[in-house]
């Protein structure tokens, strides 16, 4: 098989720990179309977004979701998803936690420290850094005095561990919240865990600056979904305008 997928995606890092827990063998594919503007990536995912998981027969499955549903029929061990249904249920609604209003409120923070000298930017910071706050003490009650979050590690584990670091970078001291914290710890001693960190830090290493991690070479920014309704409903609909209007915007391509 073969991954596409990009060191500082949350999705694709996300699918790449679901394989490496699993013991999966793949070839990673590093992509990022709204930077590199390689069209590869748009035969196996019709958005054009990592991750991507190409099979050996040639089809494809795009989605980091999808991707991670699908390893979990075809490869069942060890498990990434509990037995109980109601418990398979709260994973996906915290991996939808995640998926939307973590990336959504993330990304606010980081776009707005890549559009650093426009009027709204201090604004969106705080705005992003107080939501991102409330989101983590979400997770921290949902631990309810678990190990991980469905009791043993699971999908909603990866897609979790993907942003609750990032608190460190804004401000957020997670020492206030224990349970979050201690979570963070367990993760951390997982072989795939560990990886997917590295891979980070290492990728991390090499970005100077910000806006060089969002913007592609024609000077567009990425935007999507929650991404977009996160500053409309903050009410910084102007920097939404100015974007739009001033062709900074990319948005995935139509009819999918």
């Amino acid at each position: 098989m073969k991954l596409f997928t990009f060191a500082t995606s949350p999705y694709a890092r996300k699918a790449r720990m679901a394989l490496d827990f699993k013991g999966i063998p793949y070839d990673p594919i590093e992509r990022c179309y709204s930077l590199d503007r390689k069209h590869d990536l748009l035969s196996a995912s019709p958005r054009a977004e990592v991750p991507a998981l190409v099979l050996d027969d040639g089809r494809t499955i795009a989605d980091s979701t999808i991707i991670c549903e699908y390893l979990e029929d075809a490869f069942p061990d060890p498990p990434l998803r509990p037995a109980d249904p109601y418990e398979r249920a709260r994973m996906r609604q915290i991996e939808d936690l995640c998926d939307r209003a973590f990336d959504a409120v993330s990304y606010g923070y980081w776009i707005a420290a890549a559009r650093k000298d426009v009027p709204e930017a201090g604004a969106m910071t705080a705005a992003a850094r107080a939501e991102f706050t409330l989101l983590l003490e979400k997770l921290d009650r949902q631990l309810d005095g678990r190990d991980f979050f469905c009791g043993s590690v699971s999908i909603a584990d990866l897609a979790a561990i993907c942003y609750v670091p990032a608190a460190g970078a804004m401000g957020i001291d997670i020492a206030l919240m224990p349970q979050l914290k201690a979570w963070a710890a367990r993760m951390n001693k997982i072989a795939a865990v560990r990886e997917d960190r590295k891979r980070l830090v290492a990728a991390l290493s090499k970005v100077h600056d910000i806006t060089s991690e969002l913007e592609g070479p024609d000077g567009k920014v990425h935007w999507r979904d929650s991404r977009l309704e996160w500053p409309v409903r903050r009410g910084f609909i102007d920097f939404v305008a100015r974007e739009f209007r001033g062709g900074k915007m990319m948005f995935p391509p139509e009819g999918v």
